[in-house]
């Protein structure tokens, strides 16, 4: 139970990371930032589901 939770509260973070990173990167360059924000959270998902 503690690892799922840890998991949760990591994935969490990761993500308001990314949202922050593209929202201010949507303000810089428009919502080519924002999608490129999604596809780092996408390939980093991918990358720790192949680890496990």
């Amino acid at each position: 139970m503690r690892e799922a939770v840890t998991t949760a509260l990591d994935a969490l973070g990761l993500l308001l990371v990314a949202a922050g990173a593209g929202a201010a990167a949507c303000s810089l360059v428009g919502l080519g930032g924002l999608a490129a924000s999604g596809a780092v959270v996408l390939g980093g998902s991918a990358l720790a589901a192949r680890r496990r």
